[in-house]
Parts: C-alpha cells; structure tokens; sequence
C-alpha cells in the first residue's frame, strides 16, 4: 500500500519538473529571439557604413572617376587649351571638382563674359562660355586689340568685318587687361551712326587723344574734332551748319573744331580764297 501511495507522487514530481524546464527552454529561446532581433539593426548599419565608407574609398582612388575630359563650347577667340589649364580639373576626381571654382578660374580669362560649368561622371566637365562682343579695334603703340562694350581689352586677335577702328595717338601702355574708357566708346559709336545721316560723312576709323579728344579724319575733307563724349547732338548741328556754310562759299576746311560747344571753328586750306576763316554757327 505504501508503494502505491508514492508513486503518483513522484510521477507528480517528474512532470512538474518537466513542465519547468520546458518554461525555462521557452524563456531562454524568447530572450535568444528578442537580443537577435535587436542585434539586427546594428548589424545592418554596421554593414550600410562599412559598405559606404568602402565605395567612398573607392570612388575617391579609383582611376575610373579621374578628369579625361574638358569639352568647351561657344568659344571663337577662346583657346581650349587655356581654358583647360585655368579650370584645373585634368586628371582630378570628377567628385571633387566644384562647379562655382571651375566658373570662377575660367571667368579670369579676358576673352571671357561669363561661363557655366557642369561636372558629368565618369570623368568629363563640360564648360559654356559666352565670349565678349568686339564693339572697336584699338589700336595703340604696343599693336592692336579688341575692346568690348563694357572697355575691357580683351585680345589682340584680328577683328571681324564691321568693327570701328580707333587709333590711339597718346594714351598710357596698354595689354589685354587693361580698360578704355566707356564715354570714350558709347560716344564713339554714337558718331558712327551719326555722321553719315547728319552730316554726310563716313569716317574710315577715327582718332582719339587724351588732349584733344574724338576726332575724325575724312579721307579728301576736314580733320573734324569733336573732344570729348558731351553735347553730341549740338556739335553735330554745328557741323552741319559749317559744311552748308563752306559748300555755300566754295571754300574747303583743314581742320573744323567743335570742342567749344559756343565757339565752333574751322581752318582753311591753304588753297582757300582768304577771309574764310573763322568761328561760325
């Protein structure tokens, strides 16, 4: 009877003993389960940030993102050569060239107005430039440039058809670089239109001096002086009215000088019939 009484109390046991340990193997699995799925995402990044760093590496050292190529469009005067060696980029990683640096090196160059840079992989930058519009061919004792509107000498290459020649007779040392005088300019291309329509003249080039100002040279007329770039419109009234007057007289001018806007004068020729000198309005 005593056998019988212990059994279910040791099968009792057994089974709780069992049932314990199951809970402890299911509790161990969850915590297992939970620390993996934690571990996860820091695996992940650990692995984005290796691999990141990696291609970073790569893209830096590799040959393959190197510069091989500087394309140039809108350029005339423009040598590609020099805007190669100003952007600085043959041979450098494409991932590292800055768009605003390349625009701001290749500006420098005189010919230059202004200029757009793009950076294309693999390894290519391509650069826009808008080159400055000759408005006179100035020419000075060191030879001849090309100045634009805004004065800037921008190069001494040959001007293309329909560009005002000016001949310096006594200015300062000039270079691609240097600047003229913007009134000079605007007055003389003022005149250029000017004169044929009022005054019925075509100057071949004109003159300019710091002493005495604009001054055109009419190929079998007068030497007209204009000085400098103000009141325009009165001296060529005043021209105007010393041609009627010496066509009237049949008498031929030297020289007619119109920097007086009040005292307009004008020289005879030689060959003249005396008394035609003198101020005139």
């Amino acid at each position: 009877m005593r056998n019988q009484a212990v059994t279910p109390k040791r099968r009792t046991r057994r089974r709780s003993v069992k049932a314990a340990s199951s809970v402890n193997l299911r509790q161990r699995g969850r915590a297992s389960l939970r620390w993996v799925l934690r571990a996860i995402p820091t695996v992940l990044y650990l692995s984005v940030l290796i691999l990141s760093a990696w291609l970073l590496y790569y893209s830096i050292v590799s040959p393959y993102f190197a510069v091989r190529q500087v394309v140039v469009t809108g350029g005339r005067l423009l040598d590609i050569n020099q805007v190669s060696d100003s952007s600085e980029t043959l041979g450098r990683n494409v991932l590292l060239a800055r768009s605003d640096l390349i625009e701001q090196s290749v500006r420098k160059i005189s010919v230059v107005r202004d200029v757009r840079a793009t950076t294309e992989l693999p390894g290519r930058v391509g650069v826009e430039v808008v080159e400055r519009t000759p408005l006179v061919q100035w020419q000075a004792r060191e030879g001849s440039f090309l100045v634009d509107r805004e004065g800037v000498v921008f190069s001494r290459e040959a001007p293309p058809e329909g560009v005002i020649l000016v001949k310096e007779m006594d200015g300062p040392p000039m270079d691609v670089g240097s600047r003229v005088d913007t009134g000079v300019l605007s007055a003389i291309g003022t005149l250029q239109v000017a004169l044929p329509e009022k005054a019925g003249l075509r100057p071949s080039w004109f003159d300019y001096s710091r002493s005495s100002g604009i001054a055109v040279p009419v190929q079998g007329g007068p030497r007209v002086v204009f000085g400098d770039a103000t009141d325009l419109d009165s001296k060529l009234g005043s021209l105007a009215a010393i041609r009627e007057h010496l066509d009237t007289a049949k008498a031929k001018a030297d020289i007619i000088d119109l920097r007086f806007k009040d005292r307009p004068v004008y020289v005879l020729s030689p060959s003249a019939p005396a008394g035609k000198q003198g101020p005139t309005r």
